[in-house]
């Protein structure tokens, strides 16, 4: 029997980083992996995705080149979204080698395989039929998405967020309907469209991104519009039936019936998390209603030598958010103080062109939350940095409580903005207000003085506008 002071299930952004603080942190630390060492965020989510979004990125700017005084002679452009795709899995292996350079730098013991739990400090793995054992274990089994019952996923046409990433050929004029309007939906609709293809985004709710701020939300619409991307809201997708080369979608828009007829197919409407076979009921683990691992303030499940982190909890399916949990969780099993999230205080960014970026409360949110709300709005047309830019689409909302200024939430749209967002979650955590942000220095030029031009006009004296 392997003997240790913690073992890990699972090595994503949050098991691989809670596996090498422990061991930094002194504990003997093996972690277990069923597939490749960095989880879906490095390997089939956030990191490739991000390297198709700079080739997009990349061919919407040599498209626009004459603006720039940039002539291209020849027989025009030729986007080959194979050599994209080839490129976005170079950038995950290259990732995903520097896990395994960091695991070994940091003497974690690294096994390979499923792990199922015995009880609550040993588990077995399968195939090797290895049995480890341990004062504590993390869980950080992750998520899987969602598959919408009754849409045959066995045809190579139908994509959830991984067959999307294996994609090697979108073409102009391919016709693609994507269900799900959340980060994932967008952000392949975005890099799809760039390269040419006729998308078509369906969406429940009322609105595209619908968990972001509503003017977010509406600009994002206005720029996906102005793009020529297709979008229903309030729309429901009741049957998916194929018809030789095409899936013919049969749907219900605010209660009116019509049939889209699409080569492809992405199915993004959500994640549920990997609780199945694991022996969770051995150790004594319970879920919440929702079927996430139940965790209380310092990350400990109803067993308490068992620990759990990341989307598997359920409380926010980021993988900055599992990182930090990490950490916190470590903590916790060394008897340290332990950081109490309040997940609505933590970043949220969606890499579509343009770029969505929040923290903290909607407008909406706090209205209905009792506060008194004051909000200040600074567009990024009258931004100096993003009119050199050419990026002038876009806006940074500050949302404030009346009595003292408060921040409640900053919400943002517009090339790049995601590379702001942190500096709004400092200030929101370090408990600023409008004053506070209004006198902090910004360099200029830069984007991110809009944010400071926000807060100026959440205190009453708006410089730029």
């Amino acid at each position: 029997m392997n003997k240790f002071d913690l073992i890990v299930i699972g090595g994503g952004p949050g098991g691989y980083v809670a596996a090498i603080y422990a061991a930094q942190k002194g504990l003997k630390t093996a972690l277990v992996e069923k597939a490749d060492l960095g989880g879906v965020c490095l390997n089939w989510g956030c990191i490739p995705t991000k390297a198709l979004a700079k080739n997009a990125e990349i061919l919407r700017m040599v498209k626009e080149a004459d603006k720039y005084g940039i002539a291209l002679n020849g027989s025009g452009i030729k986007a080959d979204y194979a050599v994209a795709q080839k490129r976005s899995r170079e950038v995950s292996g290259k990732l995903t080698m520097g896990i395994k350079s960091l695991m070994k730098k940091n003497k974690v013991t690294v096994f390979q395989g499923e792990a199922n739990l015995i009880n609550g400090t040993s588990l077995k793995i399968a195939p090797s039929g290895e049995i480890l054992e341990a004062k504590n274990i993390i869980l950080a089994t992750g998520a899987h998405a969602f598959r919408i019952p009754g849409i045959d996923y066995s045809n190579p046409q139908i994509m959830t967020s991984k067959e999307a990433l294996e994609l090697t050929q979108v073409n102009p004029g391919d016709k693609i309907v994507v269900i799900g309007a959340g980060a994932i939906g967008m952000e392949f609709s975005s890099i799809w469209d760039s390269y040419g293809a006729e998308v078509t985004v369906i969406e429940m709710l009322p609105h595209l991104l619908p968990n972001e701020d509503s003017d977010v939300s509406k600009e994002i619409e206005k720029a996906f519009k102005k793009r020529g991307i297709k979008f229903k809201v309030e729309t429901k997708v009741n049957a998916v039936v194929a018809d030789k080369n095409k899936l013919n979608l049969t749907i219900d828009e605010k209660g009116k019936t019509e049939t889209i007829i699409c080569d492809r197919l992405l199915v993004s409407a959500g994640i549920r998390p990997n609780v199945e076979g694991i022996g969770l009921e051995k150790a004594g683990v319970k879920l919440t209603d929702r079927g996430y691992v139940q965790v209380n303030n310092q990350l400990q499940t109803t067993c308490p030598s068992v620990y759990a982190i990341g989307d598997v909890t359920g409380k926010l399916a980021l993988a900055h958010v599992a990182s930090a949990q990490a950490l916190a969780a470590v903590h916790g099993i060394l008897g340290e103080p332990v950081k109490q999230f309040n997940y609505v205080n933590m970043p949220r960014c969606t890499y579509t062109y343009p770029e969505a970026a929040s923290v903290g409360l909607t407008e909406d949110q706090a209205r209905k939350s009792g506060y008194d709300v004051k909000v200040g709005i600074f567009p990024l047309a009258a931004n100096g940095k993003s009119v050199a830019m050419n990026e002038t689409g876009g806006f940074v909302k500050i949302v404030a409580d009346t009595k003292y200024n408060e921040i409640l939430g900053v919400h943002l749209i517009g090339a790049h903005v995601t590379e702001l967002i942190t500096a709004a979650t400092s200030y929101i955590d370090l408990e600023f207000t409008a004053d506070d942000i209004a006198q902090v220095v910004h360099p200029h030029p830069s984007v991110s003085e809009a944010i400071m031009e926000a807060a100026h006009a959440v205190v009453g004296h708006a410089i730029h506008i």
